[in-house]
């Protein structure tokens, strides 16, 4: 039949305009997700050098200040005296410490001087590093090491990571070196919340959650008080409440162990000083010590967010 009105031909036109429509389309979808890409690393950005515009006019006004004192704090040779403070540190649970780390990431110099120093013990006095950062450093007393970020003429801090510092490393460079800090959250451990009578054991792979959990609870008298019992009688035969309950608690660590040792880097053991001390020599694992709340088997969260959080220090530089 012939095709007296082309319309096979306005046919196969319909068809080419509407592939190259489709065509438009995904490629009018894949700006759209670029853009809303684009916009969102500029808010990020915009949020960061807010920050960093406010520290820096915090700066500015510190050293003002520092330069309009009377000449009376200053000594003969005119240099600043240093005053002594000791660093006060404030603990951040998981969702504080991830916002400081996302802001952290964020940062950059275009001189190359974010500087991030890891160090396992006390700072040596011959490290690279601002004398008034070693100072403060050493104030910072902890069994984990600690971490030091410093911006020159914007802020410095000292971060207690949740697990100990394995070596000593410094580096500078356009933005903080976290990759070591960030591996702690995925550290796995076995968590013991140690009292008497109650005692809370749990395997964490990661800071997501418990992989398995174990209260052991059982009897243990509680503090003496004046009437039938003499002091003596009553301590033996609390020591021995004690005792059972230890037994139980090294029971239940025995078959976490055989099951998830193998999975495990640390041991975090919090509570009384005497159990941990009962405790730990049949774990088998490096143990990191630790102040925590006592756990609370409604919220066991709230104790892996003690656990993963930081300690943060701002330091006055």
């Amino acid at each position: 039949m012939v095709d007296l009105f082309g319309k096979k031909k306005l046919e196969d036109r319909i068809r080419e305009l509407e592939a190259a429509l489709a065509k438009l389309e995904r490629e009018k979808d894949d700006f759209v997700r670029t853009l809303e890409k684009r916009d969102e690393k500029i808010r990020r950005l915009s949020a960061s050098n807010q920050e960093a515009n406010i520290a820096l006019k915090a700066a500015e006004q510190r050293a003002a200040a520092v330069v309009s004192a009377p000449s009376s704090v200053l000594p003969q040779d005119g240099v600043q005296r240093q005053v002594d403070q000791k660093a006060r540190g404030r603990k951040l649970g998981l969702r504080e410490t991830d916002l400081l780390l996302e802001r952290l990431s964020f940062i950059r110099s275009p001189r190359e001087d974010l500087l991030a120093a890891y160090y396992p013990g006390p700072v040596s006095e011959d490290a690279a590093l601002p004398a008034e950062l070693r100072n403060a450093a050493s104030s910072v007393k902890s069994g984990r090491g600690g971490i030091i970020l410093h911006s020159p003429q914007l802020f410095s801090m000292i971060l207690v990571p949740p697990f100990p510092v394995v070596e000593n490393l410094t580096r500078e460079a356009v933005a903080f070196y976290l990759d070591p800090l960030k591996d702690q959250m995925d550290t796995p451990v076995l968590v013991a919340s140690a009292h008497a009578g109650d005692t809370f054991l749990g395997v964490a792979l990661s800071r997501d959650g418990f992989e398995a959990e174990e209260l052991v609870e059982s009897g243990v008298m509680g503090k003496h008080s004046k009437g039938g019992w003499s002091q003596k009688r009553f301590e033996r035969l609390r020591e021995e409440d004690i005792k059972g309950h230890v037994d139980l608690v090294n029971e239940k660590l025995a078959e976490l162990m055989g099951k998830y040792k193998t999975l495990l880097k640390y041991a975090v053991l919090s509570g009384e000083e005497s159990l941990i001390r009962q405790i730990a020599p049949g774990i088998g694992l490096p143990v990191v010590e630790r102040r925590l709340e006592r756990h609370d088997e409604r919220n066991v969260k709230g104790l892996l967010d003690e656990v993963y959080g930081l300690v943060c220090y701002r330091i006055e530089v």
